[in-house]
């Protein structure tokens, strides 16, 4: 009797731990299960219990790591599999999640290099060969990727994964009929998929089926147990926004009030727009305040506010003045930390939404007058003295400092060739669009706002003296239009503008990134493309504010001639726009020269240079040089540009190619 008792206590222990293991191995077996139905959060919270049973239990750590991926968690994904790595050792499991991690997370050669690793030993391995062909399709080398694709499918035929990545490589480069034949098979292998269902139909919205797409929506939410399944709000925030493009907000409204859950900034945000698109002004900025109230950086959110504010000018008071104070704050620090070009900007937003706010107008003639420009800060006291009341007291602040302003009228260049106002002179510009493609953008927190961040860009790149932007109606606000891709933006842009740029933007929990490819406008020909990502507070519009430069600074500067005296030259720009004096400018015979691909950005014929200016005297609005003609007649007159490039080497065995206006009327002489 004592033996059996001694005999129980040694058991009881293995017992009490075969159990656990037995428990831990169900919870991992439910959360495999989940992972397969494609929900990660039933899988994490089972993978959760097995650890808890079984701290060591590799294959839940690996289940953890890869729910994570599933939920675009990457760094988190990335230390999950670390802590599985003592445990699982050099498993195939391990080696090809922590390859599709290592894609995500950007290092795409380290990434490719273990595949690689992988296929010395196991050629035929079709997942290795599918994590090639996503590298491949990333970085946009299209032929490899195929390839990949296809030994993958060879070794592995039907592979769910591969057959939606087929459908967004086709999708992507718009190469509909062949989307639609891997669609159908996907569709049929799998037809109980909720991520199936949700990728057909964003394929059938980017192709304006939406009869096809509300049907797919409809089946997946079928898919759900009701709103207490944790993925019915990803599907719910998914109806809404393909409603709100599908032109249904009422729709749209709809699916958001079903959810629990009303207070995430993705849900607030869906909701603002709805409300706008129903021209609920109010409640959408009711929604607004509520969301800035608890998530005062989003910018995003920020900036679809003030989307309106800006194009109206007048109501929503207390939102214009939130706004208006908000910059005025974020001036105030860009100032103190001496970035007057980015305060500048910051308190010219601020005047765009509350121009009636004297304290604006004191921020912003005063950061001008800190950039050193007299004379567009006295421009700028006069138009602040139009918008101020004169019972304010800031009126009165403004007309002393006007009065006490000391400028050297006459002395000036608009005095001395008698110009009245050089301000509103029409400088020379090149014309360039802006358009989103549809469909291109990944912003899961601020769903459909990649039209509200393409207006902030485009509005920066107007800032531009080199740049002009089409307007509306009103001619204050540019104009962004959405195409489904490059052939739509290049029909657009071929006869009425010099470029075109096509905008994507991508978000996550931590990071910004905003790409652009520039165009040229006559022929297509691609340009550059860029691509600018910034993480932390201020992301979005650091980001915006790089990529307009960037953008900018891969076009030629121009000038026009306004008026000619003898040999000194009148130009349209002056220190305001950057231009510095002992600069050599290349004259051009008026609209001969046009944007190419070419060093330097621009093409003429060689009968159309007509010489050189040196910049001597620069005002703030305008700058005055010293012709040096090419060949033997002055042929320069108002309106011919200028470019600041290399003066062209001219053959001296060769005749100077002649005006053709003069040419004609010469041999026209009897």
């Amino acid at each position: 009797m004592r033996i059996c008792t001694i005999l129980i206590m040694l058991f009881l222990p293995l017992m009490f731990v075969s159990a656990q293991n037995e428990d831990a191995r169900s919870f991992y077996q439910i959360g495999r299960q989940a992972l397969d139905e494609d929900n990660p959060y039933e899988a994490i919270e089972s993978f959760r219990s097995a650890l808890r049973l079984n701290p060591s239990y590799a294959d839940a750590r690996l289940g953890m790591a890869e729910a994570l991926f599933q939920l675009t968690e990457y760094e988190d994904a990335a230390r999950e599999l670390e802590a599985a790595r003592p445990f699982a050792g050099n498993s195939r499991d391990l080696i090809l999640l922590d390859a599709r991690i290592q894609t995500s997370l950007g290092h795409y050669e380290k990434a490719a290099g273990i595949y690689s690793n992988l296929l010395k030993t196991r050629p035929h391995d079709a997942q290795a060969n599918r994590g090639l062909g996503e590298i491949y399709s990333i970085t946009g080398q299209r032929e490899l990727a195929d390839e990949a694709y296809s030994r993958s499918l060879q070794y592995a035929p039907g592979d769910r994964r591969v057959l939606l990545q087929l459908v967004l490589l086709h999708d992507k480069a718009r190469e509909k009929s062949q989307a639609d034949s891997v669609l159908m098979e996907v569709l049929r292998l799998y037809p109980d998929n909720l991520a199936v269902r949700i990728q057909a139909a964003e394929h059938y919205v980017l192709y304006d089926d939406w009869d096809n797409a509300m049907d797919q929506l409809d089946r997946a939410n079928a898919m759900l147990s009701g709103p207490e399944d944790k993925r019915y709000p990803g599907v719910a925030l998914l109806n809404a926004e393909l409603s709100l493009r599908k032109g249904d907000p009422a729709e749209a409204l709809k699916s958001l009030n079903s959810l629990e859950e009303m207070d995430s900034p993705q849900v607030l945000f869906l909701l603002a727009r709805s409300y706008r698109d129903l021209g609920m002004e109010e409640e959408a900025q009711r929604i607004l305040s509520r969301l800035l109230k608890n998530w005062n950086d989003d910018e995003i959110a920020r900036m679809f506010r003030e989307e309106y504010l800006v194009d109206t000018y007048s109501g929503f008071n207390e939102a214009r003045a939130e706004s208006a104070q908000w910059h005025l704050k974020k001036g105030k620090s860009y100032e103190e930390a001496f970035y007057y070009a980015r305060a500048y900007n910051e308190y010219r937003r601020a005047k765009l939404i509350n121009k009636d706010n004297p304290d604006v107008w004191i921020a912003y003639t005063n950061i001008i007058r800190k950039m050193g420009f007299p004379e567009h800060y006295r421009d700028s006291l006069n138009a602040a003295m139009q918008d101020i009341p004169v019972s304010r007291p800031e009126y009165a602040v403004l007309k002393e400092r006007l009065e006490l302003l000391t400028h050297s009228e006459k002395n000036s260049l608009a005095d001395l060739w008698d110009i009245e106002d050089p301000w509103n002179i029409n400088t020379s510009e090149w014309d360039m669009g802006v358009y989103v493609v549809n469909g291109e953008s990944s912003l899961p927190m601020h769903m459909g706002s990649e039209k509200t961040i393409a207006l902030y860009l485009a509005d920066l790149l107007d800032l531009n003296p080199d740049i002009s932007i089409p307007m509306d109606n009103s001619g204050r606000n540019p104009v962004v239009n959405s195409v489904s891709g490059f052939a739509e933006a290049f029909r657009d842009s071929r006869d009425t503008l010099d470029y075109f740029v096509l905008l994507s933007f991508t978000e996550t929990n931590r990071t910004f990134s905003a790409s652009a490819e520039l165009f040229l406008a006559d022929s297509g020909e691609r340009i550059a493309k860029f691509n600018e990502m910034r993480t932390g507070q201020g992301r979005v519009t650091d980001s915006l504010h790089t990529l307009a430069d960037t953008i900018a600074g891969s076009i030629p500067g121009l000038m026009n001639i306004v008026a000619v005296d003898t040999d000194r030259i009148l130009l349209d720009k002056g220190r305001w726009q950057g231009i510095k004096a002992d600069e050599t400018w290349i004259v051009v015979r008026k609209d001969s020269a046009r944007p190419a691909n070419v060093e330097g950005g621009l093409v003429y014929s060689p009968g159309d240079y007509l010489g050189s200016v040196e910049i001597k005297e620069v005002s703030e609005p305008l700058s005055m040089g010293i012709y040096t003609r090419s060949g033997d007649f002055d042929f320069i007159n108002p309106g011919d540009s200028l470019f600041q490039l290399p003066v062209p080497e001219i053959d001296e065995d060769s005749f100077n190619s002649p005006d053709p206006a003069f040419k004609a009327q010469l041999l026209a002489i009897p």
